[in-house]
């Protein structure tokens, strides 16, 4: 069975987990009647078997904890998607929560206080020359990112975007990810209707990297 374990080092008023994927077809069939008419159209367009049990476990996984705050049954859950893709709860707008997957894990994160954002990736792609297209003019100033630490820099943006509900790709160097000394992030950026943005890493597997983001 796919494994759900929950994070404790989190900021107060969100709560994280992090899911290990079993990939089986008994997982599959444990999860699937979950779904809805067209998150199994979706699941069916995966034409790995592996990407299917990611997408498959990790929605059962999110309609179970979403279940469980509202006081309903997962499969009565509607997920809507905003035109960004950032998903949400149209009859309980106060729960923002969130989800990544990448490899065998995926990690979900549900929020109380604000718009929450979170984003997991394996620290073995290669990422030769890509810190350049990501490195606001703040960060290029700063030199405080090596290409080295690239993954770690890409999952706090792309955290950020998440919890704003802004495309990636055309974002990446509006927002400033600035380390500072303990377990956080600062984040600089020039738009006063973003509002105040915080963001942190997130302890998970050997081999992967991740981070939280929160817009209040």
């Amino acid at each position: 069975m796919t494994s759900l374990q929950r994070l404790e080092a989190v900021p107060e008023n969100i709560d994280a987990w992090l899911l290990e994927f079993a990939f089986t077809s008994a997982q599959l069939a444990h999860d699937w009647p979950l779904l809805s008419a067209a998150e199994q159209l979706r699941a069916r367009s995966f034409h790995h078997y592996q990407d299917r049990i990611r997408f498959v476990s990790a929605r059962a996984a999110l309609k179970r904890l979403l279940a469980e705050r509202v006081g309903t049954l997962p499969g009565r859950l509607t997920i809507s998607i905003t035109a960004s893709g950032k998903p949400y709860l149209a009859q309980h707008a106060e729960i923002q929560f969130n989800l990544s997957h990448a490899g065998s894990f995926a990690l979900i994160a549900l929020s109380s206080a604000g718009r929450v954002g979170i984003d997991i990736e394996r620290c073995n792609r290669d990422v030769t020359g890509l810190i350049h297209c990501v490195l606001s003019p703040l960060e290029r100033t700063r030199a405080c990112w090596p290409e080295k630490r690239f993954i770690d820099l890409w999952v706090a943006k792309e955290a950020v975007l998440k919890a704003l509900g802004l495309g990636i790709a055309e974002n990446l160097q509006d927002i400033s990810v600035l380390p500072e000394p303990g377990s956080r992030y600062c984040i600089a950026h020039e738009h006063p209707d973003w509002g105040n943005i915080r963001a942190w890493p997130i302890e998970v597997p050997e081999d992967y990297a991740a981070a939280l983001a929160l817009v209040h």
